[in-house]
């Protein structure tokens, strides 16, 4: 009986996960990337030698809310705002003969995760997710003109991903706290196409992020 009574006593808000619904926060940092493939046919087109992404960090932030589906499962989403930044380098023929694509985003974002949790030890637990996301860029280039002078690779500004990761619920007396790692993968090709080369020697692009999340609930 004292064993059990100094155990619970261990656990800090154990009824919390029982809330059918949570509230709550997170801030994020990212690191924004590319998969592309290369048309091989137009690697000698106008010179052009290479091509090569460059990553860049990010940072966002957003609300969510927190469904209990089962003493082990959750549905989350929320709604973000996410800063990213990617580069695709395209090397000419030629001494430092480089033109940059930059290519920035001002995401909004709402994702729908499933977390399977393990099973609680004291004030700690893992939990895996998947999921996925949509996104609209709020300053894509698909409008933008563009030109074989100008590095421009657009992208469609409605975009999907799938999402997969893990983090760490732990818990305190009023909130419960989780860093969480999570890659989202873009769905098909989001390449806006055109007949300038920066567009045309790229077969298909999707943008990848890899987010590192602290969420408060």
């Amino acid at each position: 009986m004292v064993l059990g009574l100094g155990v619970q006593a261990q656990q800090l808000n154990p009824l919390y996960d029982r809330k059918p619904v949570r509230f709550g926060f997170g801030i994020m940092g990212n690191v924004a990337k590319l998969k592309f493939t290369v048309k091989d046919n137009n690697l000698n087109y106008d010179s052009l030698k290479s091509i090569e992404s460059k990553s860049y960090p990010g940072f966002g932030l957003g609300g969510l809310v927190n469904f209990r589906l089962a003493d082990h499962l959750d549905l989350r989403t929320m709604l973000n705002i996410q800063f990213a930044r990617r580069d695709m380098n395209y090397h000419f023929k030629g001494e430092d003969n480089t033109k940059i694509a930059e290519i920035e985003a001002t995401y909004m974002e709402i994702p729908l995760t499933f977390e399977y949790k393990s099973k609680r030890h004291k004030n700690a637990r893992l939990y895996l997710l998947a999921g996925a996301t949509y996104r609209f860029d709020f300053i894509s280039d698909i409008d933008t003109d563009r030109s074989d002078t100008k590095p421009i690779l657009a992208f469609y500004p409605n975009t999907f991903s799938y999402d997969v990761g893990f983090g760490f619920d732990f818990y305190y007396d009023f909130f419960k706290f989780s860093p969480e790692l999570k890659l989202s993968n873009g769905i098909g090709n989001q390449k806006v196409p055109d007949n300038f080369i920066y567009a045309s020697s790229v077969e298909r692009v999707s943008p990848k992020l890899l987010i590192f999340s602290l969420i408060f609930q």
